[in-house]
């Protein structure tokens, strides 16, 4: 028995150590829930939902589109900005080729791309006609500008003009570098060379066949002139492009960008699906206020500017049902139209203001003013948009035109209204205005 006694003790000590570790457990589990009270900040399933998002977000796995476009959407970082937006919603991958706007509806033709971006708008409406486009939509728009070194050996800066800028530079024989590319901005060239009566040719006229960022590392090396979409030349201007603007604010400088789907007979392997889902995003009111907020914090204002269908309308600039020689719409109580008839009928004003020759001349016309309180602005308006019948626009704050007393709506000699606002930037002179928006 006296050898029982050694083993017993032994069994007793265990009993009495597994007693003890038995509490153990609950007095530590208090203690543990503490953390678990922090819980939600170790938990940080905050961290895990991204991961959840980006499942979702490749669930479409493999899929693509090809989209044609300018080499100014991508020289200017557009399609760096907005794009990650596109894949993160649908997860399908964007292929870019970006080349002039000739050759990108050319891919259009021959079916080699989903979808285009592209800024020549008798082309792409001649694409349209053709039926190698089934859906066309607007997007935005900037502004061509004429550029060159800062001496300015041909004297062009500050012509009003464009055709009369390039007829300058011609007569001088200045450098001058042109895309050669069949691009949007080559055709826009061209065209304002045929509208000077010019066909240029010779040593100063460079055709360098390529993109906008090249061409204006050209022109800057080469002390040369240049014509460039706004957006890619202020682009380059940060990495330390030399080129000043020279001519800018020519109604015939207006630039605005469209996008197609194309045709999905023109191959098999077209994907007419995604390219409309692309569309509907790139169109949207939330891809619309990206691109009204990009190069703001780099340039102070945006570079290009939205002008979508659902963008207009949520800006109180939808689709007008108004008629008239002139209209006002948008933001107003009274969306207003009138005959030309009418308008000259009512009392006129004089304005004096500086012509694209540099010197005053007296206008007749009436006051924008008087239009405006005829339709009323809202309240919440704050800017007007001066629309040209070419498309051209140009935006200005509505205090500043409410407070102009010599703002008007002048007559041109053959037919038609021109806005004259002393004062103002020279853009603002539309020739040909057929409609203010409130916005």
């Amino acid at each position: 028995m006296k050898k029982l006694y050694p083993i017993i003790s032994i069994l007793f000590i265990l009993v009495l150590a597994l007693s003890a570790c038995a509490p153990a457990a609950p007095t530590e589990a208090p203690a543990a829930e503490q953390p678990a009270v922090d819980q939600p900040a170790a938990e940080e399933p905050v961290a895990e939902e991204p991961v959840a998002e980006e499942v979702v977000v490749e669930e479409p796995t493999g899929e693509s589109i090809i989209l044609a476009t300018t080499t100014s959407t991508a020289d200017s970082g557009l399609l760096d900005y907005i794009l990650p937006d596109f894949v993160a919603k649908t997860g399908i991958q964007v292929d870019v080729i970006a080349v002039g706007t000739g050759q990108a509806l050319e891919l259009g033709v021959n079916g080699d791309a989903d979808v285009l971006l592209v800024h020549a708008r008798a082309s792409e409406d001649a694409f349209m006609e053709a039926g190698d486009g089934i859906r066309r939509e607007d997007v935005m728009y900037n502004d061509f500008v004429i550029v060159g070194p800062a001496d300015d050996p041909a004297g062009i800066k500050g012509k009003g003009k464009a055709s009369k800028a390039l007829e300058m530079l011609s007569e001088a024989g200045a450098a001058f570098v042109s895309r050669g590319d069949d691009s949007g901005t080559h055709k826009k060239e061209l065209s304002l060379w045929k509208e000077a009566g010019i066909e240029p040719a010779g040593d100063w006229y460079v055709s360098a066949g390529q993109g906008m960022g090249a061409v204006l590392v050209m022109a800057n090396e080469q002390l040369a002139y240049t014509m460039s979409d706004r957006a890619t030349y202020l682009a380059m201007k940060l990495e330390g492009n030399e080129l000043e603007i020279m001519v800018e604010g020519d109604a015939l400088l207006f630039n605005p960008y469209g996008v197609i789907a194309v045709n999905p007979e023109k191959n098999p392997n077209i994907k007419g699906d995604l390219a409309n889902t692309f569309i509907d995003w790139l169109v949207s009111l939330e891809t619309q206020q990206l691109i009204s907020i990009f190069g703001v914090d780099k340039f102070g204002a945006p570079l290009f500017t939205p002008d979508s269908i659902a963008w207009r309308e949520a800006q109180g600039a939808g689709e007008a049902s108004i008629e008239g020689d002139f209209i006002i719409t948008g933001l107003v109580k009274n969306p207003m139209g009138w005959a030309e008839d009418e308008i000259r009928a009512m009392d006129t004003t004089d304005a004096v203001s500086t012509n694209k020759d540099g010197q005053e001349e007296t206008y007749t016309g009436i006051l924008i003013t008087t239009l405006l309180n005829m339709a009323e602005p809202k309240n919440d308006a704050t800017t007007l948009v001066l629309i040209a019948d070419d498309g051209y626009s140009v935006e200005v704050p509505l205090a500043d035109v409410l407070a102009c007393a010599d703002c008007i709506l002048s007559f041109r000699t053959n037919g038609g209204f021109s806005s004259v606002l002393p004062g103002f930037a020279k853009n603002t002179n539309v020739k040909g205005i057929v409609e203010i928006q409130v916005k």
